[in-house]
């Protein structure tokens, strides 16, 4: 019923420390543990194909222990998702990393298939067909704008330029009178550092779904990042003679090589005084490397000081104004129309970082805001001041549910032992943490035949990426929990690069996915340079492990900008922001539409105080809570909440303003969505709600880039690279 799909008012004063009990319906049927033979016995065929996502995510919540032990490769595969697939999974997505590899197949050098360097870049929106094997209505196009619009206009022809790559899936039917062609949504995964053009070929058909096929969806690669060129990249080797290129090759290695050298540093915290040390001037010594490609290039030439969100923004302003062109060239249907509300305005869907890009451009063009969707809500002031400390306010909160639904799991949950209280799982997971600090567990590759040393650095980076999808990831951090626990370590072979994939060399820029985009955008996002003292950045790791256990690995985040001294934003939008609230309107920012923020009860990184605070900052912008848990509302299945986007995408109708007393910002009114699944408990939906749920969970798949293995263990390819396989297997 449609009553069913509406948010409830929610006044949050007294808001229970945690979110509602789980069912006691799961526990209807409970079944004992398996012994240790048991499992051994299983036949490892049993698993059975994985052949989308959707049977992935219903299934492997259901299987009891003995099954569950049969998908090992399927849950090590996703552990590789996480660690291997991008280190720092929790600010950069992985929507940059190279396809997945076969070990049994030799792997082309580049992507034969890849149209933009056929592409002539324009000022105007030039659309190409491209990708037709994975959509035959896909279409590029390159858009040029200033590296540096401070450059008077009269001469920006003759100034350095930034090519942008924009993928279009145009609307499926043609305009009419009756309906006038949309504006574009465009899209950006966060990061900062992921490709909006790799989320649009995994997900853009899926928003269609979402929204109609009449609704435009164009990813874009942001400067500096994948097929924008030029690429952010501190490591390229310099030129041996003055007419020849630089080297990417070569710095590629290069790099590989010093972040293995940084593996070894272990944990940073208070008790390792020398490992913060080691890691402060490594990553000043990149930053220095970063000054010195700046410097050969010269300042009005290098991307690394012209990547800042402002610049980004101002891009996305250059998207809409190059669109409104041509459709006004291309799109212009016989007859009167209907108008446009958006015409001419930003229509936009941003997740993480890609928050903090939406609010900026929202900022700086307040007029020009058409439809903008910003989920899991980054805190603009404190993502620009020296260390972005308070992001992992609700991070521990996440982790102490996966305790309460293990629990209540009991024998689904592998970690689980007969009896258990969340408190005994909670004891015995920090228990482990507690050793692994002072005993590192080590093995030998089974297959390549090399020493393997797992730290609690590695099992903590491991756990803040689960985090962000526990409904998915739950059961497989009780595996890996499970096996480390039972000391069956040969099977974390599956979670190390072997060296094929070490040695797999970039030969497009989207196999590149260790470049330095991040740290460009990040740092140049700061409003005031970054030379923190070994002192300071102490005080502030002490300061942040007050707030969560996961500190540390945050901290390596923060560090990358210590030292950067290319380029910060004094001017941005956030310099001086004071807090607003709905009191204060005179604070506010008004915009031409109102905003509307989305967030999770508990979100590990981008937590709901964040967005409440940000969008009090909007007049009239709205807030939906979604009673769950992960990073974004994606990660959560909820029908409630799917139509609250839908409805104000197509009916322009946004749900009320948070109301909150001062700066107490978990403690107000604002419209709340349930969840419609758990952790071990798929989501359940009506045939006639298939189709969107289907395209929500596409969504999150491509967000969440988690590998998958096949029946027989093999690596499935991932990605654009899967959908091109499946093309030419015929499938």
């Amino acid at each position: 019923m449609r009553g069913n799909l509406l948010p409830h008012k929610l006044n949050t004063k007294g808001r229970p420390s945690q979110l509602s009990p789980v069912p006691s319906s799961i526990n209807e049927q409970k079944k004992g543990r398996m012994t240790m033979e048991q499992k051994l016995t299983v036949n490892k065929t049993e698993m059975g194909t994985l052949a989308s996502q959707h049977s992935a995510e219903a299934d492997m919540p259901n299987r009891r222990r003995g099954r569950a032990s049969t998908t090992r490769r399927f849950l090590a595969a996703a552990l590789i998702g996480i660690l291997i697939l991008g280190s720092f999974r929790h600010i950069r997505l992985q929507l940059a990393t190279p396809p997945a590899i076969d070990r049994d197949q030799e792997q082309p050098a580049s992507d034969g298939t890849s149209p933009w360097d056929s592409i002539t870049p324009s000022e105007d929106l030039e659309w190409h067909p491209c990708y037709e094997a994975i959509n035959p209505r896909f279409q590029c196009a390159r858009l040029t704008v200033p590296m540096d619009y401070d450059v008077p206009h009269a001469q920006r022809h003759s100034a350095s330029q930034v090519h942008i790559a924009l993928l279009l899936l145009p609307a499926k039917e043609p305009s009419s009178t009756l309906n006038p062609p949309k504006s574009p949504m465009l899209i950006n995964p966060g990061g900062p550092g992921g490709s909006g053009v790799y989320l649009a070929l995994l997900s853009a058909a899926a928003m269609q779904i979402i929204f109609g096929d009449d609704q435009p969806i164009i990813g874009f690669d942001p400067r500096g990042i994948g097929y924008t060129t030029p690429a952010a990249d501190c490591w390229a080797s310099p030129p041996a003679c003055e007419t020849c290129d630089e080297d990417p090759v070569k710095g590629y290695m290069r790099r590989l090589e010093w972040l293995n050298m940084n593996s070894a540093v272990g944990s940073i915290n208070a008790s390792n005084g020398g490992a913060l040390q080691y890691l402060v001037a490594g990553h000043r010594s990149v930053n220095d490397l970063c000054r010195g490609r700046d410097g050969r290039l010269g300042a009005e030439n290098s991307i690394l000081g012209h990547a800042s969100t402002a610049h980004v923004a101002r891009d996305m302003l250059n998207i809409v104004d190059a669109w409104e062109r041509w459709a006004d060239d291309n799109q212009q249907a016989a007859g009167v129309m209907k108008p446009n509300p958006t015409k001419g305005k930003l229509v936009y869907w941003g997740f993480s970082y890609g928050t903090f890009l939406g609010a900026t451009f929202a900022a700086m063009f307040p007029d020009r805001v058409g439809r903008v969707i910003l989920d899991g809500v980054v805190d603009a002031e404190y993502y620009t001041s020296p260390t972005w400390r308070e992001s992992l306010l609700d991070a521990d909160k996440v982790l102490d549910l996966f305790f309460e639904y293990c629990a209540d799991a009991e024998a689904q949950c592998l970690f689980y032992r007969d009896g258990d209280t969340a408190d005994d799982l909670a004891g015995r997971y920090h228990s482990l943490m507690t050793s692994l600090e002072s005993n590192p567990v080590s093995f030998i590759h089974p297959e390549h035949f090399y020493p393997v040393v797992i730290q609690a650095r590695f099992i903590k980076r491991l756990v803040l990426g689960v985090l962000y999808s526990p409904m998915q990831l739950f059961p497989v951090l009780a595996w890996f929990m499970d096996h480390l626990y039972e000391g069956r370590y040969a099977e974390f072979g599956l979670l190390y690069q072997d060296l094929q994939v070490q040695c797999l060399l970039p030969g497009s820029p989207m196999d590149l996915s260790l470049n330095d985009a991040q740290r460009a955008i990040m740092c140049a996002d700061k409003v005031q340079p970054n030379n923190q003292t070994l002192a300071e950045i102490s005080k502030d790791l002490q300061s942040m492990s007050r707030i969560s256990q996961f500190a540390d690995v945050w901290m390596e985040i923060m560090l990358q900008c210590n030292g950067w001294d290319i380029a910060f934003s004094p001017n941005s939008p956030w310099a001086s922001s004071p807090p607003s609230t709905n009191n204060n309107h005179h604070n506010q920012i008004k915009t031409s539409f109102p905003l509307l923020f989305l967030s999770n009860t508990y979100d590990p990184v981008t937590p709901l105080a964040a967005a409440v605070k940000m969008a009090l900052k909007f007049q009239h912008a709205g807030l939906l809570e979604q009673k769950s848990q992960g990073h974004c509302t994606t990660s959560t299945a909820s029908r409630c909440t799917a139509q609250v986007i839908r409805d104000y995408v197509w009916h322009g109708k946004v749900p009320p303003a948070p109301v909150v007393d001062g700066d107490k910002y978990l403690e107000g009114d604002w419209d709340l969505c349930e969840a419609d699944e758990r952790p071990w408990r798929p989501a359940a939906a009506a045939a006639e709600e298939r189709p969107v749920a289907g395209a929500f969970r596409t969504l999150r798949g491509a967000l969440q880039g988690v590998a998958r293995w096949d029946e027989e263990g093999t690596r499935e390819r991932r990605g654009v690279d899967a959908m091109l396989a499946r093309v030419q297997e015929g499938l």
